[in-house]
């Protein structure tokens, strides 16, 4: 799912996992910063990793953002389906 990266790992999270991961993380964790690692565009023709990783960075947020406006979170919804 993520070809531009040093350290592929065959069988991993799809992206749709990672960002709900990320976004459940930073929602129910009192998280207040984060890191993007390993994304080598040499690796990656068609950007896909660096698309992914803008993603989880706003995943991120939105979660962080989420959880400081103090509005109700349900722990069985899906945070991907609007």
């Amino acid at each position: 799912m993520a070809p531009g990266t040093g350290t592929p790992e065959p069988g991993g999270m799809t992206s749709r996992e990672l960002l709900e991961a990320v976004r459940r993380i930073c929602l129910e964790l009192p998280i207040v910063g984060i890191d993007v690692v390993e994304v080598a565009p040499p690796f990656d023709s068609a950007d896909i990793t660096a698309i992914l990783a803008n993603r989880v960075v706003l995943e991120a947020l939105s979660g962080i953002a989420k959880r400081r406006s103090g509005t109700p979170y349900s722990p069985t919804q899906n945070l991907l389906d609007r």
